[in-house]
């Protein structure tokens, strides 16, 4: 299958949306006012922040070029997106649904900023320099969000 640059921007987004609709559910799954429930509600707002970065890759696509010409890239960056775990549309609320336990959230908290990055990492390889720059930074943060992620899963 191929996708072209702006809809791989559009899941990228997306993954972002229910990125936030999951921390937004899981947070207040959470009863206690604890540290976990504020690092849901932390992890929402920066979901925001990337899904409006991506919008304004969208808007200004004109300028910005991707390379996914090649079907084997492109069927592996589908293959990414749907395997993500937050991939498909309102699959944050579906997911958040079957939650019992903060425990049991973090865990998949933690499993999707790790997929985001590997997603990310393969759409940088793709994007011109500007994008990459925008990119990187978002790798980045999902770095940090899975690394604070697993502080609390240990404690």
């Amino acid at each position: 299958m191929y996708y072209s640059g702006l809809e791989i921007i559009e899941i990228a987004i997306r993954i972002e949306e229910n990125g936030q609709e999951f921390y937004t559910a899981a947070a207040e799954m959470v009863k206690e006012n604890t540290d976990v429930k504020g690092l849901f509600y932390d992890l929402a707002e920066k979901e925001i922040t990337h899904i409006a970065i991506f919008q304004k890759l969208a808007d200004k696509f004109e300028a910005e070029t991707f390379e996914f010409n090649q079907e084997e890239s492109s069927d592996y960056i589908g293959h990414l997106a749907d395997t993500h775990i937050f991939g498909r549309k309102d699959a944050g609320t579906e997911l958040a649904k079957t939650v019992k336990t903060p425990q049991q959230a973090l865990e998949i908290a933690y499993k999707f900023e790790n997929d985001s990055v590997i997603f990310y990492e393969e759409l940088m390889k793709r994007a011109s320099t500007d994008a990459k720059k925008i990119i990187f930074q978002i790798i980045e943060e999902e770095k940090e969000h899975a690394a604070e992620i697993r502080q609390f899963m240990l404690s």
